[in-house]
């Protein structure tokens, strides 16, 4: 048994339903990212499972391809990696998702069943494990909740007994597979790390099951004073043998301990790592991160490097490792990363290469599409805090992705920009991305660099641009992480900044934002520099902005960094920016910001700013202003300018706020109707179309998700067009430079693209696909087609993944695609049938995102006593935004529902609550129903909708449920 249990993720970054028709579809790419555990099947020896930072994944054909494996999981796309495999059994899998729901699978994660328990405190970070015992017996390191075990394979949980401690924090427990009576359990408790205190938390181990236990207070070679060091890993080997990682993992010092008894007696040893495996077959035979042990940990030698580098030169950090169960009889290795995917070796680590073809876990912030070639599009992998990520990937004619780093020493990258006056080929394109990095020479990492990079042959190859940017050395400060850079685009010569914008180039005026220098006596300069020679050399453009407010006690207040910053399109002298602001008292906890943050203009090319944040909202209290993370401007009326704000505590209540400007930044107003998710980070105006604005917005759980959403009138109204993005969503929008009803966007399963088909009534479903519904497109027969009522949506069964956001880049097929599957014979009933959502309320005339669910993709309906739910008509999703009440017809065309049918509901039971996700009975929702027709009320903040009540949107997703079964009282 491979216990998986680790800790370097601050926070859960995982998607939950994918609300639309393509629930369990693993991405089109760009593939990879963040591994957090890596376990071979213990049967099947070409079997692997990944956990990553966007679900959890499995590979039939040791690493060479992978696919999604979450069908019926309530919460999709768990990022905790708190899963075990079970000792001898092919398929067998324990699992938690994001929630706390506890799951088994006995087919390799094909499909899911709930045991019923939920965790106390839904798991989180990668601090909690679980541990496969005797019988069926499970345990479960519940942090916090202290070690429980479960009799009945997971239905039930106590805490252990047998003089286990009561009360303390608990973050691992492993059983050894050949003997699982044998259990070894670490705290992670608060430790005495005082000056005098050994700073070891024990370790327990007990050798009955459970049934006592015994403290091993101080393993040799793990005690430090000022540290609080606990187990962080554990492995066992053949027999009696086992591994593990013991110390603390916030001053890097987990360093190796060996027991040849089940953990009675520990030796240690001199490797440290983070991630540990021991060969099944040889007790003297082990992996610390890339290091492999031949004689039992008394000495390491590094894996190869041959096919495992990214950016150049670098062995990405191990976050994981695995070796099948006959090793080495098939001497596979896989090694799991930080940010830079699954590494394979098929000859025992001499050679490797990448193996993530199907991992969607690739966090994309930063996209740009080649106006030479569509089809060739960049994305920046955004948020690799500890290690490189492969950066920069390129999309390649078919679909496929490239990484496209060489020379490019970027962790990770937040824009990409495209010089427009060389763009005629892609060779002699002159570019730039920025994010943060580090210098490396000969394998070895040097100082932060300036996190510019430059291309002047399509992304080929990359120089770093550090002139006159202070990197890190001997005082540690460096620019800082870096967000967005623009280029004036008259800047090709001498001309006036309101001459005509340049056709030949280079340009040579360029713009950064980023976090700055802060020098700890309130100067901050370097939050914004610029660039006169095309990037050669740097100057800091920060004046007008506060400087850092450092208090004697220690306590500071600090505009900490600039997002956005965009250029009036009439005048290159006039920028605007957006900030962020932070705060800490004197122990450096957060406390409410007093700085004037918000949105800065300059009428003189970056040389001065002034705040222009008049009617932005503040934190109560504060003249900090929200977060401003995005900004865009009207290219056809430059005073026309919308910003998004959030609260930096990401309140789940409220909705994504995004105000608009009528005069320049002088005021702002709100102006996000229809906007529901709850966290807007990206703002794209359509070029091409005067009022057309998109708005991009991350997702707080599957309880409360994001969604891509579009205005057609300057931002008065805004319409969700996120049919088939994950809860999660989007964090980066581009639109295709020939072709702009084609959308991309950057999330955390990688690039998402949308063919904007004619939807006149803009919910959700093309025009077509309700043309060709019952009765000639009128399907609820009031004599005006379906296709033209805001309040009247028909979609089929059929069509499921159809319509709305794909993974990957778009075939050119599509639109024809879905016409031939509309030019076939019309279904009638059954799984293919048409449905119709006609909604009544006197606010609540727009349906948005109409859409067919496939049940098989989301949580199976079993309820004790009732036996399983089946859903022959499918299920249905909507959303009814600035919407107070409703009642809504859903018919279903042709079909009849008698006895044995109900009417059920996917989603949290209480609004906005992740932990509440799942098959609910709705019947209190239904008015009445007649044939094929299902009336049913919904309220704002109440069952039967996912969003909290100051969304003022109501968000459904369920259907007609089938059940014969009898109660076991003999009544139905």
């Amino acid at each position: 048994m491979k216990n998986v249990k680790f800790g370097f993720l601050a926070t859960s970054v995982a998607a939950s339903l994918a609300f639309c028709a393509s629930a369990q579809a693993s991405g089109g790419g760009p593939f990879g990212g963040t591994i957090v555990g890596l376990t071979a099947d213990p049967v099947t020896t070409t079997r692997v499972y990944a956990a990553t930072s966007n679900g959890f994944f499995r590979s039939d054909d040791s690493g060479a391809t992978w696919a999604v494996a979450e069908t019926g999981l309530a919460v999709a796309h768990p990022s905790n990696g708190v899963y075990v495999t079970v000792p001898g059994v092919s398929g067998g899998l324990v699992l938690f998702d994001d929630a706390g729901h506890l799951y088994r699978s006995s087919d390799a994660g094909a499909t899911w069943t709930a045991t019923g328990y939920t965790a106390p405190v839904a798991p989180g970070a990668g601090l909690e494990s679980l541990a496969v015992g005797s019988g069926s017996t499970l345990w479960f390191a519940a942090n916090t909740g202290g070690l429980l075990t479960s009799a009945d394979s997971g239905a039930t949980f106590v805490a252990a007994a047998g003089g286990f401690p009561a009360g303390a924090t608990v973050t691992i427990v492993a059983t050894n597979p050949s003997d699982p009576t044998k259990v070894i359990a670490g705290l992670n408790s608060s430790c005495d790390s005082s000056p005098t205190g050994t700073g070891a938390c024990p370790i327990y181990v007990s050798a009955t099951g459970g049934a006592s236990w015994t403290a091993i207070a101080n393993p040799p070679g793990t005690t430090a004073a000022g540290e609080s060091r606990h187990l962080t890993a554990v492995a066992f080997g053949p027999g009696t043998t086992v591994y593990a990682l013991y110390g603390d993992p916030n001053y890097g010092d987990v360093s190796l301990i060996s027991s040849s008894d089940n953990g009675a007696h520990w030796t240690a040893h001199a490797q440290y790592g983070a991630s540990l495996a021991a060969s099944p077959s040889d007790a003297n035979t082990l992996w610390v991160d890339a290091n492999k042990s031949t004689n039992g940990g008394v000495s390491f030698v590094p894996l190869a490097t041959t096919g495992r580098m990214t950016n150049g030169v670098f062995v990405p950090g191990t976050s994981a490792i695995a070796v099948p169960a006959n090793y080495p009889a098939s001497p596979e290795v896989w090694i799991g990363t930080f940010y830079a995917g699954v590494y394979a070796s098929s000859d025992d680590g001499a050679h490797w290469a990448p193996a993530n073809q199907g991992i969607a876990a690739t966090d994309i912030r930063a996209l740009a599409i080649h106006p030479a070639d569509t089809t060739h599009i960049y994305a920046g992998y955004g948020d690799a805090l500890s290690d490189p990520s492969p950066a920069l990937y390129t999309s390649q004619p078919g679909g496929t992705w490239n990484v496209t780093n060489t020379t490019l020493n970027a962790y990770q990258l937040r824009t990409v920009l495209l010089d427009p006056t060389t763009t005629g080929t892609i060779a002699g394109t002159t570019m730039y991305t920025v994010g943060t990095g580090f210098d490396w020479s000969g394998g070895v990492r040097g100082s932060h660099n300036s996190g510019i990079y430059k291309s002047t042959d399509g992304g080929t190859t990359w120089t770093t641009e550090n002139g006159g940017i202070p990197t890190q050395g001997a005082t540690g400060h460096y620019a800082g992480f870096l967000r967005t850079i623009i280029a004036d685009p008259r800047s090709c010569d001498t001309r006036a900044s309101t001459a005509p914008l340049c056709t030949t180039g280079p340009l040579k005026t360029l713009y950064v934002t980023g976090g700055g220098r802060p020098n700890g006596t309130g100067a901050h300069p370097y939050r914004i520099m610029k660039s006169i020679d095309g990037g050669v050399t740097w100057a800091d453009s920060s004046t007008g902005l506060p400087n850092d407010i450092i208090n004697a006690d220690g306590s500071e207040d600090l505009v900490s960094g600039v997002t956005p910053i965009i250029m009036d399109p009439t005048d290159s002298n006039i920028l605007y920016i957006g900030t962020f602001a932070d705060a800490f008292d004197a122990s450096g906890a957060s406390v409410t910001p007093q700085n004037a943050s918000g949105v800065y203009k300059s009428i003189d090319g970056g040389a001065h700013w002034t705040l222009s944040s008049t009617g932005l909202p503040t934190y109560t209290g504060s003249p900090a202003v929200l977060d401003t993370l995005s900004l865009a401007i009207d290219p056809a009326n430059h005073l026309n300018l919308w910003v998004s704000t959030i609260d930096n505590s990401f309140s789940p209540s409220s909705p994504g706020q995004i105000y608009k400007s009528t005069d320049g930044g002088a005021s702002w107003s709100i102006s996000n109707s229809g906007v529901t998710g709850p966290d807007v980070r990206a703002l794209l105006v359509d070029p091409t179309h005067p009022g057309t604005i998109y708005a991009a917005s991350g997702g707080l759980g599957p309880a409360n998700p994001g969604g891509v959403y579009k205005s057609t009138d300057g931002g008065a109204n805004w319409i969700s067009i996120s049919v088939g993005l994950p809860a999660f969503s989007a964090t980066a929008l581009a639109l295709d430079p020939s072709d702009s009803t084609i959308l991309f966007a950057g999330t955390t399963g990688g690039v998402y693209s949308l063919v904007q088909l004619p939807d006149s009534d803009a919910d959700g479903v093309p025009d077509a696909v309700e043309n060709a519904g019952p009765n000639g497109g009128d399907a609820n027969h009031d004599g005006t087609p379906d296709a033209q009522q805001h309040s009247v949506s028909t979609s089929s069964a059929n069509l499921v993944g159809s319509y709305g956001w794909q993974p990957g880049i778009p075939p050119s097929a599509r639109p024809a695609e879905l016409a031939a599957k509309l030019a076939g014979p019309r279904p009638q009933t059954g799984p293919t049938g048409y449905f119709t959502v006609a909604v009544n309320g006197s606010t609540c005339g727009q349906a948005v995102d109409v859409a067919p669910v496939d049940p098989a993709t989301v949580s199976a309906d079993t309820v004790p006593h009732h036996g399983t739910y089946t859903y022959p008509d499918g299920i249905v999703r909507f959303e009814l935004p600035r919407c107070g009440s409703a009642n809504v017809d859903i018919v279903f065309d042709a079909a009849s529902f008698g006895s044995g049918w109900s009417w059920r509901y996917f989603g949290p039971s209480t609004p906005g609550d992740d932990t509440t996700m799942g098959w609910h009975d709705a019947t209190s929702l239904v008015l009445s129903r007649s044939g094929g027709d299902w009336k049913i009320a919904l309220a704002n903040g109440a069952f039967g909708s996912y969003r909290p009540a100051a969304t003022n949107s109501i968000l459904f997703v369920g259907g007609p449920a089938y059940n014969d079964t009898l109660f076991t009282d003999g009544f139905q």
